[in-house]
């Protein structure tokens, strides 16, 4: 109870910590929804004169939010979207009335047009289809003359002052934003392999569920990563300021798919290490251990110092040499393969961020 007690106020400390580093890390983002939240509003309720503009400030702030991925995107979805919603809702409405019947009608033709034409980057995450049916719902169910138009000009400036933030004023520095997804994807892959290193010594057992969490984490910081890289073109592509980044956003992007192949090396070494140990460390070859540590070490500084990056390559390759000539039976030539596999991945990865 005494050490329970103890605990929790630095526990308590580390989760005010991780907190505020979070906010560090996008408070400039906030700072930037906030301002175009209150400059769209003044310029639909001060100079246009709307009488409640309350979605201009929302789709300003929606389309950027915290994050500095996907923004204009978002921003072009959600002007589409009410669009397209209020042209659904109002001939809806014109046909029936208001009424329950209506909103159904209304909810279930808006999503049918949002799946039909919302593929590629309009149909991107779910931006586009929820401001299509909430656009059409909220025609029905503020049965007025004239709402479906000012939500239309509300959106418009919203989204117009979020893409003047996004690509004109302040566009996502596209390498960065590649660079964070990649040192989450590594940050977590290095995990995976520390503990597959303790797995194949036996300093811990396997838990039942082994390797699904890992491949979960993985998977994770991989769509965080691919959504980078649309980001980064769509910047690099649209953005004045960023025009001059195209060929090494391009780069940037040949690694970001070598990581995803290395990513899948590295989950296809722990699931074939996992199965080795709970029948017998005795099946198990010896230089395991090290070439995964190794392994482990390269990919912790593939970013930083993509030289001590290569050496611990080279070292991993040596134990990788060590395990063909001493592979016996069909499950140590598989660990094989698959460990020269990872080495063979992370070295392209890594001369690819030297270029």
């Amino acid at each position: 109870m005494s050490t329970s007690l103890l605990m929790r106020p630095s526990a308590g400390m580390a989760a005010i910590v991780e907190g505020l580093k979070r906010i560090r890390s996008v408070w400039f983002n906030l700072l930037q929804t906030s301002v175009a939240a209150g400059l769209a509003w003044y310029v639909a309720r001060d100079v246009l004169a709307h009488p409640q503009p309350f979605f201009a400030p929302i789709a300003a702030a929606v389309s950027l939010s915290t994050s500095n991925v996907l923004r204009a995107q978002r921003a072009i979805q959600m002007i589409v979207g009410v669009t397209l919603g209020i042209g659904t809702g109002a001939l809806v409405q014109s046909l029936l009335g208001p009424g329950a019947l209506s909103i159904t009608v209304a909810a279930l033709i808006a999503l049918l047009a949002a799946v039909f034409i919302g593929q590629g980057y309009i149909g991107q995450g779910m931006m586009f289809a929820n401001q299509t049916v909430v656009s059409s719902i909220l025609v029905l169910a503020l049965y007025r003359s004239g709402v479906g138009w000012e939500r239309i000009d509300d959106a418009l400036i919203g989204g117009g002052v979020a893409l003047v933030f996004a690509v004109l004023l302040f566009p996502a520095d596209p390498l960065e934003v590649v660079r964070s997804a990649r040192i989450g994807v590594l940050a977590t892959l290095h995990r995976v392999l520390d503990r597959t290193a303790d797995l194949a010594s036996g300093r811990r057992a396997p838990a039942p569920d082994w390797p699904l969490p890992a491949v979960d984490r993985v998977h994770e910081q991989l769509s965080a990563l691919l959504q980078a890289r649309a980001t980064a073109r769509q910047v690099a592509w649209t953005a004045p300021r960023r025009w001059g980044l195209r060929n090494a956003v391009q780069r940037a992007n040949h690694q970001a798919v070598q990581l995803a192949l290395l990513a899948g090396s590295v989950l296809q070494l722990a699931r074939v290490v996992v199965p080795a140990v709970g029948d017998g460390a005795d099946r198990l070859p010896q230089p395991v251990e090290a070439v995964v540590g190794d392994l482990a070490k390269a990919i912790a500084r593939a970013d930083s110092d993509p030289i001590a990056a290569t050496a611990h390559v080279e070292i991993a390759r040596g134990h990788a040499s060590t395990l063909f000539t001493t592979a016996q039976g069909r499950l140590q030539v598989v660990i094989a393969d698959v460990v020269q596999a990872c080495i063979d991945d992370l070295q392209h990865m890594i001369d690819l961020r030297q270029d």
